[in-house]
């Protein structure tokens, strides 16, 4: 009985130490993620900077343009103060930065403004002609992008699901059907009344392991959300080695689905059309 309690206490300590590590890497990686949240915030900040510096450039050299059409002379050459290749390509860092955040409203504002700022470049018709053409492609291959993505994760969100109802119901029954015991008299039930009623260390162990699979299968729930598609295959397998060492049907069925799941191919960015056009 003592080698039975201090098995379990043992397996319910290691069990307790894992689950925290497994926390303090999830924390770490929300830590990071905010962190590139801020830094496209600022990224952001800077292109709003330097669109209204734009503005501002084009309207006070509006009228000294004006005034030099009328009295005959050439107006000085903007283009190359402004420099509209060097603008379009932060812009469209921000929107294949937003894509792989999976912040795909704010990707297609992006492309929206993009296409809306073409007009206050120095730019030849015929080109930017061609890049309002090159954004609206982009920008349809990005809704394409978006909703082919959000069909694969609903598809792989329902079998993380089935899979978790799966270990629920397991651990459900194995402890709603305790180990059938042979009949006994009533003072051999008395004597023996606490070993009787001492769970097998088989029986616990098992439970334990549903219990950190069915946590694997959260954390990678997690990280599907996130789109951080590599920790969602590795938390998968974590989960199916954590299942292998079962030797029951039930477990091996667990492990032969997670292993599919492992096997499904992440969804790619489409490449922008628009960044060829400006070299």
């Amino acid at each position: 009985m003592k080698k039975l309690l201090v098995l379990l206490l043992i397996l319910s300590a290691l069990w307790i130490v894992k689950i925290s590590f497994d926390l303090y890497r999830l924390s770490a990686g929300q830590e990071a993620l905010a962190q590139q949240q801020k830094a496209l915030e600022q990224r952001n900040a800077s292109l709003n900077d330097q669109l209204a510096a734009l503005n501002r450039q084009l309207s006070s050299s509006a009228a000294p343009a004006a005034a030099a059409n009328s009295s005959g002379a050439a107006p000085a050459p903007q283009a190359s103060a402004l420099q509209p290749a060097a603008l379009i390509g932060q812009q469209l860092d921000l929107v294949e930065f937003a894509l792989r955040q999976q912040q795909y409203p704010l990707a297609l504002e992006k492309l929206n403004q993009l296409n809306q700022n073409l007009e206050l470049y120095a730019l030849a018709p015929a080109l930017k002609a061609s890049l309002h053409q090159a954004v609206g492609k982009d920008r349809q291959m990005v809704m394409q992008f978006i909703n082919a993505n959000a069909e694969q994760q609903g598809k792989l969100a329902a079998v993380l699901d089935q899979l978790d109802q799966g270990i629920a119901q397991e651990l459900k029954a194995q402890y709603a059907q305790p180990a059938p015991q042979p009949e006994r008299s009533f003072w051999q039930r008395w004597i023996q009344v606490e070993s009787v009623q001492q769970p097998s260390p088989l029986l616990m162990q098992r439970a334990l392991i549903l219990k950190e699979a069915q946590l694997r299968l959260l954390l990678a729930q997690q990280q599907l959300h996130k789109g951080q598609y590599l920790a969602f295959q590795q938390e998968l397998t974590e989960a199916a080695q954590i299942l292998k060492p079962l030797p029951d049907a039930k477990a091996r069925y667990f492990v032969q689905r997670l292993n599919e799941l492992k096997k499904i191919p992440a969804l790619t960015a489409p490449i922008l059309n628009t960044r060829a056009l400006i070299g």
